[in-house]
């Protein structure tokens, strides 16, 4: 029998060969130790699966498994999966090529059962030498409603920074649709139970931004990222309809998208989305017609298409 808490750390991962045998040394490095530590691989065609048969190896707490074929391919559905196959009594998802600081989990499982807290979020850093702070600012709050503050970007979390009590996910799954933002969709939902946060602001991961990364390719316009934000505004739009300041908010970045598709000339996703943004911009069918022939000539005129305050 367990005298402390097993920590299940979660890690989808495709064609990190590179990059996922530092990440593991830094969960080995752990001063907290019991810990198990998933890998779920998205269908690498790198070396990743040599690797990780030497990590495997090296200790029998990592475990490394293939995404199933019958499940959406994409590191949420490695997440889901990884859940599933996980036993522990708090969830630390984390990502394949960042680093953790060696007293993560220590410091991370010390609050949350100090402050028998339901939810434990640290922060990141960009530079790979971290320096804890011996006095850092600690926030703990109950809140039902914390999910509207974090929706609204008040609190903005990354998934390497949430540590959550298993108990508490239940049927809460990552959206597979998703290939942008899916931990802040996934955390909203999380966030609507009547919960015990403790927020440390303690950088305890190394996030590195590789150039393939999913913020990279949303800049540069790819797709699938450009298709899950528009998806996830509709999603917010819909679900708070009763809650203005959010209507507002999924409104504000339907507007951004339409800008941006603008730019880059995508009439025909913009034309695929019509409805929602012509919504979005609480103008009439017709008027937006104009609008959109308007803006893709000129490339200006967005001020002119927000909705009229009342």
């Amino acid at each position: 029998m367990r005298n402390s808490s097993l920590i299940s750390i979660i890690i989808p991962t495709y064609n990190r060969a590179h990059l996922i045998g530092e990440t593991l040394d830094s969960v080995l490095a752990q001063t907290y130790q019991d810990w198990e530590c998933i890998v779920v691989d998205d269908g690498s065609t790198d070396a990743t699966g040599e690797v990780m048969v030497q990590y495997i190896e090296k200790d029998a707490r990592i475990q490394y498994l293939e995404r199933p074929s019958n499940k959406s391919k994409g590191a949420n559905a490695c997440r889901n999966y990884g859940f599933e196959k996980s036993t522990g009594d708090y969830l630390q998802w984390f990502d394949s090529d960042d680093l953790m600081h060696p007293d993560k989990l220590k410091i991370k499982i010390g609050y949350a059962l100090a402050e028998k807290a339901d939810i434990i979020v640290d922060t990141h850093t960009t530079e790979r030498e971290i320096i804890l702070n011996d006095n850092p600012k600690v926030e703990v709050f109950e809140s039902a409603d914390f999910y509207v503050d974090y929706i609204l970007g008040k609190k903005p979390v990354i998934t390497n920074d949430v540590m959550v009590k298993r108990a508490l996910i239940g049927s809460l799954r990552f959206d597979e649709n998703l290939h942008k933002a899916q931990e802040y969709e996934f955390y909203t939902r999380l966030f609507e139970q009547n919960l015990k946060y403790c927020f440390l602001d303690l950088p305890l991961s190394f996030y590195r931004e590789s150039e393939n990364s999913i913020s990279k390719n949303t800049s540069r316009g790819k797709i699938k990222q450009v298709e899950s934000l528009i998806y996830l505004s509709k999603l917010i739009k819909n679900r708070h309809k009763d809650n203005p300041l959010l209507v507002a908010r999924a409104e504000r970045q339907g507007r951004k998208m339409y800008k941006s598709l603008i730019q880059r000339k995508k009439v025909g996703m913009i034309m695929k989305h019509f409805k929602f943004f012509r919504k979005v911009h609480h103008k009439p069918a017709a008027l937006f017609i104009l609008f959109i022939g308007y803006n893709l000539v000129t490339g200006r005129g967005f001020d002119r298409v927000k909705p009229t305050l009342k």
